[in-house]
């Protein structure tokens, strides 16, 4: 392919790629005009770009078009390159391709990595090949992959390597093969590795399961110093190379790396240094212990926003902290992810030393190659806060609890309970709600609402008096029913929850496979259909969860289908992810989650900057709550009541005797 040829399908390609994936096909089609060799060529890219995904160095494929145009890598099996024969294709990893090969000379298997030929025209693209090179050949440890040689011949740019026989930590984290005993020699011996580079003045800025390999025997490898970043000393080789003496610098503003792994100054096009390594083994270290990334969204730059903004998830459920190894553990997690590089730790030795003192401690009665999916919160509850101060509660709450609010945007939660076996703990009460005075009722609604919390996520914190009563209100119109009486023109609650008792093992397996809360999927439709799966409201919502029908659309359910629980609760599964991915899965976040599905999440999001500069200002519900009278009528009127609504029909659905209900708690149906 000429290089005007090359020029015109990496043109259509960016153009492609600069519009909305809606918009690419019309594009394509305008700006092919008929060359369908051109729009294959570049439909083909956009495919693998948005298959690419995870590799965000201005993403190669919108840049490289030529590595995947009329390559053909299997054409390479039997060729021969310098002493080496192509033996099978292993994959790709930085820029270039890996091969399987044999040394003929010592008659051993090596990794070979070859640049492609067209790469070579490319004085930056060659450069950065021979600064992988460079980094990783000057490098001596046995954690390390070891680099065999660094050549060229007849204009194709290699270098070899070991060939390691084993699994990446990928493939061991999806397999669970790992146990705590696995995970702690794994990060001790990456620690090893990164304190040696970093002492040669070498960060690998791409840490992640993928590359890091352990062998059959024990032994673990980093892998690809494809963008490494010599700090010092950088040796020159090319005019316009980083001068010795001086730091070499990413050039500013481009991000370099795997997203999920990132370190903030990394995510922000900063320059980096040791502690970003330190920071993606952080990352890897939790993935390895909780089966699950501490910052995870939709996208790659919600990603980046979570990275930048928001608080991982609690490793541990608080009943496992219990152990000392684990709590310890905790805390060495949580300092490595620190946003601020400064509180982090400094050096891979430090971290080493306390992975290594937590080694030492553990008690060899413990069965340490016990599966590590018993120790995550991968059950995955979390520990909730959210409180703030609250004004006085004004007689608006009994105006408040209309079921079935429409639903124009939806939130998201994680998925469930709290004991060893995934079942929700039940707690058990010694006195009919009915009998308790006012001072109990508060007491239990206190403490059930922190339990309810936690089932939503991480960091619950005590709620105040006066939110306790808001909820406390919704809990005694509830509890007004539970005899059949239409007071208030509701059903008796033995007939609403019988109504859920079938949905709620969709529900959980719909809510858990979008590690959206299970707890959320419960209850949210008792304030939206009290559990009536073809209801319709005066403002046309409709169904179990009240969609309007746009946004029933865009989630793939046509209006016909609204009334059909198999395909909407699937579908407000993954709206309410999208909102979690927007707002936060911490239990604080969830509360802003629930009311933007009643609200949406751009009021949500504006109210809170309203309210930034309030005094204890904190980013949850009950902050907005608190400030009502400042915010507008239909928050002070309606919405201001959905979240505590929400939880005063958990409390009672998780606490059937008290009210007494002839049910059980509605959580454990969800097994």
């Amino acid at each position: 392919m000429t290089p005007e040829r090359w020029k015109e399908v990496e043109d259509v390609l960016q153009g492609a790629l600069d519009r909305p994936a809606q918009e690419r096909a019309s594009f394509l089609d305008q700006a092919c005009a008929g060359d369908e060799d051109l729009k294959n060529e570049a439909s083909s890219l956009i495919g693998a770009h948005d298959e690419a995904g995870d590799f965000i160095e201005q993403p190669a494929i919108a840049q490289d078009a030529r590595l995947l145009v009329g390559y053909d890598s299997e054409s390479d099996i039997g060729r021969d390159v310098g002493p080496y024969t192509i033996v099978e294709r292993l994959g790709s990893g930085g820029m270039g391709e890996v091969f399987l090969a044999r040394d003929a000379r010592l008659n051993r298997l090596v990794a070979l990595k070859i640049l492609p030929a067209y790469f070579v025209s490319d004085e930056v693209r060659l450069r950065r090949f021979q600064r992988e090179a460079r980094a990783a050949s000057a490098l001596n440890h046995p954690n390390i992959l070891t680099i065999h040689e660094v050549s060229e011949g007849g204009g194709t740019y290699y270098f070899a390597t070991e060939f390691i026989d084993g699994h990446t930590i990928r493939e061991l984290i999806t397999n669970q093969e790992l146990s705590l005993k696995d995970v702690l020699e794994i990060a001790e011996q990456v620690a090893s590795a990164l304190a040696a580079a970093h002492a040669a003045g070498i960060v690998h800025r791409d840490i992640k399961p993928e590359n890091i390999m352990r062998r059959t025997d024990g032994l673990v490898k980093i892998l690809d110093f494809g963008i490494a970043k010599l700090m010092e000393q950088e040796l020159v080789e090319y005019s316009g190379e980083t001068q010795p003496g001086r730091k070499a610098q990413t050039e500013a503003g481009l991000v370099m790396g795997t997203v999920n792994y990132m370190s903030p100054e990394q995510a922000r096009g900063l320059p980096v240094d040791e502690r970003t390594d330190l920071w993606s083994l952080g990352v890897v270290l939790y993935e390895m212990l909780a089966h699950r990334l501490p910052f995870k969204a939709p996208t790659r730059m919600d990603t980046m926003v979570a990275i930048l903004e928001r608080q991982p998830p609690a490793l541990f459920h608080v009943s496992q902290r219990s152990r000392p190894q684990l709590r310890q553990l905790e805390g060495i997690v949580d300092k490595i992810l620190r946003k601020d590089r400064n509180q982090r730790y400094q050096t891979a030795n430090d971290l080493l030393a306390d992975l290594k003192s937590i080694t030492q401690d553990l008690d060899p009665s413990d069965s340490l190659t016990t599966p590590l999916t018993t120790f995550a919160t991968q059950e995955n509850r979390p520990v909730l806060t959210s409180s703030h101060p609250f004004l006085l509660l004004g007689i608006a709450v009994v105006l408040a609890v209309a079921i079935g609010g429409t639903v124009f945007f939806r939130p998201s939660i994680r998925s469930g309970p709290a004991t060893s076996n995934g079942r929700i703990a039940t707690v058990a009460t010694a006195k009919l709600y009915s009998r308790m005075n006012d001072a109990e009722k508060l007491a239990f609604i206190d403490e059930q609402e922190q339990r309810i919390s936690t089932m939503m996520g991480d960091r619950p914190v005590k709620l105040r008096e006066d939110a306790l009563r808001a909820i406390k209100l919704n809990v005694d119109r509830y509890a007004a029913r539970t005899d059949g009486v239409a007071e208030l023109g509701g059903e008796s609650l033995n007939v609403v929850f019988a109504r859920a008792k079938p949905y709620v093992p969709l529900i959980a397996h719909s809510f858990a496979a979008r590690r959206v809360p299970i707890i959320i999927g419960i209850y949210l439709p008792m304030i939206e259909s009290a559990y009536r799966n073809c209801y319709e409201n005066s403002f046309g919502a409709k169904g179990l969860y009240q969609f309007l029908p746009e946004t029933a659309r865009s989630y793939g359910v046509a209006h016909q289908d609204m009334c059909d629980v198999e395909k909407m609760t699937p579908a407000a599964a993954h709206y309410l992810a999208d909102r979690m991915a927007e707002l936060g899965e911490d239990s604080q976040s969830v509360t802003l989650v629930l009311l933007s599905y009643n609200r949406g999440p751009e009021w949500v999001r504006n109210s809170l900057r309203e309210l930034r500069g309030t005094d204890n200002y904190e980013r949850n519900f009950w902050t907005l709550f608190a400030h009502r009278d400042q915010l507008d009528d239909t928050f002070r009127n309606e919405n201001a009541w959905y979240v505590p609504n929400f939880f005063a029909a958990a409390i009672i659905g998780e606490n059937p005797e008290t009210f007494g209900l002839a049910m059980p708690p509605l959580s454990t149906l969800s097994h």
